[in-house]
Order: structure tokens, then sequence, then C-alpha cells
């Protein structure tokens, strides 16, 4: 599936997995795979309840409690994921462990420790070549986030040597490309990402380079794609109500069904991103003072997230919280200037509003 963004695989590993289950039910690895199939479809409850099961059956086994840590980071349980990533490592650190030491580095704002996190699996190495191609494009995500594009970019290229046309290489050049300003290079890259890799979020960001560009039509086009979409997905057992609430909420469309879905998601996984999904579906509908409890719980972690912080800003100006707000800002803009098609407008305008609104005060003052 993570090379072909073909969620009909999952209802055929789910078929595979219920014929082994009448050969060997109390097998580790059975428990351990659905635990797998669990997190890609993002019923987290249900991959915590598998991959304990896995742990139970085989204590022994390090990527067992990479499982269970990964289900505890989707339902916010933070503490308990790092100690189970903590299991991992010291049974085995391996590219797999090291991967998860980078996630929560990054959710605890630490992006230079989890860089370096991030190196050390790519050191160690993995027998497939996909793996090799994911790791370097989770390298070149977190230089972006932090503002360096031309050493994501290098990651984004080490990662198509790794595994040619890697789609998710593709997306992450075509993202730089419209952080630059080059907005047909980054249309025709996530063309060809979307082409191999049919997923929702390519076609989210493509819609979005071609709003830019001015053609309405082709970006509705677009966004019309990423509603069949996750139409295929949900018949195929995969929970988008995260995804999709974002999406609508982002674009202000059906705002009360994406207020609706991030309600749900949040109840289903507390982490702190379906927190900041729903603080920004709550200000999109006008609920101000709602959404900033849930910013706030987004942010718990320390997380330098620029677009998390870009929510967090907005919610605070509309609050008149100017100092807040500011703060916010700022940060965001510091970390990437450019971090989004949709927003980075919006973050240095409300900067500039806020600066202006300042210096009228103090000018008045004086």
């Amino acid at each position: 599936m993570r090379e072909t963004g073909d969620p009909s695989l999952y209802t055929k590993a789910e078929d595979l997995l219920d014929r082994a289950e009448k050969i060997d039910p109390r097998n580790a690895e059975l428990s351990a795979t659905r635990g797998v199939l669990a997190l890609a479809r993002h019923d987290f409850p249900r991959a915590l309840e598998h991959g304990e099961r896995a742990v139970e059956l085989n204590p022994g086994s390090a990527g067992y409690y990479g499982i269970v840590g990964d289900a505890q980071i989707e339902l916010g349980s933070y503490d308990e994921a790092i100690s189970s990533y903590q299991e991992m490592v010291d049974r085995r650190p391996d590219f797999a462990s090291y991967g998860r030491v980078a996630h929560a580095r990054e959710l605890y704002g630490d992006p230079e420790g989890a860089i370096q996190a991030m190196r050390d699996a790519i050191e160690a190495g993995s027998p497939v070549g996909e793996n090799a191609a994911w790791a370097y494009v989770q390298l070149g995500n977190l230089r972006f986030t932090t503002g360096h594009l031309d050493e994501a970019a290098e990651d984004y290229d080490r990662s198509l040597k790794a595994f040619a046309d890697y789609p998710p290489a593709m997306a992450g050049h075509a993202r730089i490309a419209a952080a630059r300003g080059e907005l047909d290079r980054a249309a025709d890259l996530y063309r060809r990402a979307f082409d191999r890799m049919p997923l929702p979020e390519h076609a989210i960001a493509l819609g979005d380079v071609y709003a830019e560009m001015g053609d309405r039509k082709e970006a509705e086009r677009q966004y019309g794609l990423v509603r069949a979409l996750d139409r295929l997905f949900r018949a195929n057992g995969v929970n988008t109500d995260l995804e999709i609430a974002r999406f609508y909420a982002d674009h202000d469309v059906e705002l009360r069904t994406s207020l609706e879905k991030a309600r749900s998601a949040y109840e289903a996984r507390p982490s702190i991103y379906a927190a900041d999904v729903l603080a920004w579906t709550l200000y999109k509908t006008g609920d101000h003072k709602e959404a900033q409890r849930y910013s706030s719980e987004a942010l718990r972690l320390g997380t330098r997230d620029p677009l998390m912080l870009f929510h967090a800003g907005m919610i605070a100006k509309k609050l008149g919280q100017e100092e807040r707000a500011g703060e916010y800002l700022r940060q965001a803009v510091d970390l990437n200037p450019h971090f989004s098609v949709l927003y980075d407008d919006a973050a240095a305008d409300a900067l500039d509003d806020l600066e202006e609104g300042r210096a009228a005060t103090t000018g008045g003052s004086g």
C-alpha cells in the first residue's frame, strides 16, 4: 500500500489474516500484523489491542513495542508511548526504532534531535529499498518544516535514488517548488506523484497549487477527486475523519460536517494533531474560545510545527490577544515563511496587521 496507494490491499491483507488465524490463532506475528493493519486504517484502539497481544505472546520481539507505541501516540498517551519506544530501542536499536525516536523528538519540539535520529535510522539501514526512500523523505520533511529548503531538496533527491520515481519524494520536491513560487513545476511534480500514487493528500496539494495559479476549474476538479478517494478509502476500512475534516476546514466547505468529523476524530484519537484540527474547525465555525482550548492542547508538548503555530496565532488574534497572537505567528514564520501555499501569505498579513496596530497604539499614546 505504501508503494502503490491502493487501499484495496488492506482488505486483501485482512482476508489473508483471517485465513491465517484459522491455522494458528495464538501466533504473535498474526497479532502484530493485525496491529499494523489497524494502524494503517487509523483504528488505533484496535491497533493497541493487537500490539499488546503480540507483546504478551512474544515479549522479546522489539518491533511489537513499536506497534504499541504508535497506537499510544495516536491515542494521545505520550508518556506511555515514549516508554514503549524505549523498550523497542533497548531491545534492538535499528532502522525501525530510530525512526520512531525521530518522530517522538519531533513531537516534543526537538527537530534537530529528530533529524539526528532519522540519520541514525538511515545509517542502520533496511533490507527494503522503499524503507530507505521513506526515511529520506521524513528527513526532508523535517528540514522543510524548519525552513531548510536546500537541504530538504537534497534529501528528496537521495530518496529518489533509493527508490526511483518515489511519489512522496516527488511531492516533497513539489512542496519546495511551491514555496519558491515555481508553481508550474510544483503542479507538474504533484501530478506525477498523484499518477503513481493517487492519494488524497496529493490531490489536495495539486488543487491548492492550481488555486494559487488562478485556475479554479482545475483546482475544483482535484478537490472532487479528494471526495472520490475518500469514499474509496472508507470502503476499505480506513477512518478518514481527521483528514477530511482538515480538508473541508481549509477550503471553507461543508463546515458543519467538518466540525462533526473533527469531533469524531478527536474522540477516537485524542492526539495533538486531532486537537489541532478540531481547534481549526472550531475557528472556522466561529467558536473561538473553544478553539483556543484545543489549540493549547495541540501545543502542549512544545511541538514546533508552523501550521499548528499559525492556527494558534490566528485564533488568538480573533480573540483580541495581540501579544499572544504575534508570538505564535512569529514563531511560525521564523520556522518557515513559506510553510503553506494556503496560509503563508495570511500569516505574513496577520503579522503586519498586529505590528501596525502596535505602532498606531504607541503613536497615539505618545
